[in-house]
């Protein structure tokens, strides 16, 4: 008689984990923490009813919450201003090799103007994350949006 097949996770393994796995919002943090870069994606002001994404730097808040320093001439900023919804994937660095098994996520949110009050710490955040942003950070027309 044939032994019946079995998938995987259906075996019991010689050495057990004893570490309790993480959870999803924990495995998200960390993934935004570790990546600098994702894809901004807003709803297409020209194009009516189409997403429109851009790859998109960004640094987190204290609270983990994505930080973008965008441009007025951006079309996507030009999207966010008529509709503010907008989400972020990121994927990790082995995305490159094997994008389907590695690890990725999609946020979804709102992208808003950082308060004046809190625009000092989402400078500080942004530049320490992207150095070569000092060469811009100050231009009249970029600012910073919080999701």
């Amino acid at each position: 008689m044939t032994k019946q097949r079995q998938h995987a996770y259906t075996t019991e393994t010689e050495e057990p984990n004893p570490a309790p796995e993480t959870s999803y919002a924990e495995r998200s943090r960390t993934m935004l923490s570790l990546n600098q870069v994702g894809v901004l994606s807003t709803n297409s002001n020209k194009c009516e009813g189409f997403p429109f994404g851009s790859t998109m730097p960004y640094a987190l808040d204290d609270a983990g919450r994505p930080l973008f320093l965008i441009s007025t001439m951006a079309m996507h900023t030009k999207n966010l201003q008529a509709d503010p919804r907008a989400s972020l994937f990121v994927t990790v660095a082995e995305a490159q090799s094997d994008p389907l098994g590695a690890g990725r996520m999609t946020l979804i949110g709102t992208a808003e103007p950082v308060p004046t009050d809190d625009l000092a710490e989402a400078r500080a955040a942004y530049l320490a994350r992207h150095e070569n942003a000092k060469y811009y950070v100050d231009f009249a027309d970029f600012s910073f949006l919080a999701s």
